[in-house]
């Protein structure tokens, strides 16, 4: 007489083969946070705007002008450049190649350095001149999780270039609302990749058992 099997998950082979697939998966999970955490990546982020002062089609008449130091400004604009540490790990003044700064090319002179902000407002940021139509910023420490913006006087529309010399730092220009929910998205994925890992095989193992 055929005696009907019990449920799969009764099986002494079943726990077993279980418990393995998960010892392994845990091991490759603390190899892989082992790895990350001895080996942190500096990314730094970057992206630029500007804002016209007067509105596109506003015209001044003779009696009524824009002047800087005496100077007539016939399309002044404000360029807003933002730095951000979106890394785990601080930027510091040695990450600077032979201490060359990071360039932000304006493609109109620079009139004036305006001011700085810094998030969180403690920070002290990296120090920043004007030079011509360029936007010289560092060397000096950018910390993790900061961010500065640097604000300043161009007439005229920009023509935007960039440049920089940073040793061991991801540099990426500032995505989009959509880019940026999929770089989210992604590092979701690549956080957890763990899950499938475990997953996968256990529900292999189960679609096996159920088969014999």
């Amino acid at each position: 007489m055929l005696l009907a099997a019990g449920p799969f998950y009764t099986s002494g082979t079943f726990w077993a083969a279980t418990a393995v697939i998960v010892a392994m998966c845990a091991g490759a999970g603390a190899m892989w946070a082992t790895l990350r955490a001895s080996n942190p990546k500096r990314q730094l982020t970057y992206a630029w705007s500007d804002t016209a002062l007067l509105r596109s089609r506003q015209r001044l008449n003779g009696e009524l002008e824009i002047r800087l130091n005496g100077a007539p400004l016939m399309d002044p604009r404000v360029v807003r450049v933002s730095l951000a540490n979106t890394s785990r790990r601080d930027i510091g003044s040695t990450h600077f190649d032979r201490g060359e700064p990071i360039r932000f090319r304006f493609g109109t002179p620079i009139l004036k350095l305006l001011g700085t902000e810094v998030y969180p407002s403690t920070s002290a940021p990296p120090p920043a001149t004007a030079d011509g139509a360029e936007l010289l910023i560092g060397p000096g420490r950018l910390g993790r999780g900061e961010t500065v913006i640097y604000h300043s006087l161009v007439d005229g529309v920009p023509d935007y270039g960039f440049q920089q010399q940073l040793i061991d730092v991801t540099v990426l220009e500032n995505p989009g609302a959509n880019s940026n929910f999929l770089r989210l998205y992604l590092r979701a994925l690549r956080q957890t990749w763990w899950v499938p890992a475990i997953m996968l095989p256990i529900a292999a193992l189960l679609a096996w058992l159920e088969v014999i």
